[in-house]
């Protein structure tokens, strides 16, 4: 079950990312598995293992942002994913407030996160 769909312009190209549970990432999409446990970790394009609750290591999660924005750029048509168990406060934390899912943000400690990484952005 797919719990949000991000749609935005990389270079005035419209962009689509979809999220929710890892295991639920559409057939053929390129996607950012946030759980270690998940059944198609496997077919993850990026990976970063965060504990159920928890934070992403910063410097890690930049990293594979940085890496998918490239892809998007290189391939703005193809499917992308963000994903963890649930699809809520992993997947919500690494959506950094992009108006995904109300639920999203499960603790104080996620939120301070998101603030703190979005005054950084991403750069490439």
């Amino acid at each position: 079950m797919l719990r949000g769909v991000l749609r935005f312009a990389v270079d005035g190209v419209p962009i689509t990312i979809t999220g929710g549970p890892f295991d639920a990432m559409p057939e053929g999409a390129r996607g950012l598995c946030l759980e270690a446990h998940a059944a198609r970790v496997a077919e993850a394009t990026w990976r970063v293992d965060v504990p159920d609750f928890g934070l992403p290591d910063e410097a890690a999660l930049r990293a594979a942002l940085t890496d998918m924005l490239a892809a998007l750029r290189a391939a703005p048509d193809g499917a992308y994913h963000i994903g963890c168990k649930a699809g809520l406060g992993r997947t919500g934390t690494a959506w950094l407030r992009a108006g995904y899912n109300q639920a999203a943000i499960e603790t104080p400690a996620q939120e301070d996160f998101v603030r703190r990484f979005a005054r950084h952005p991403t750069a490439a």
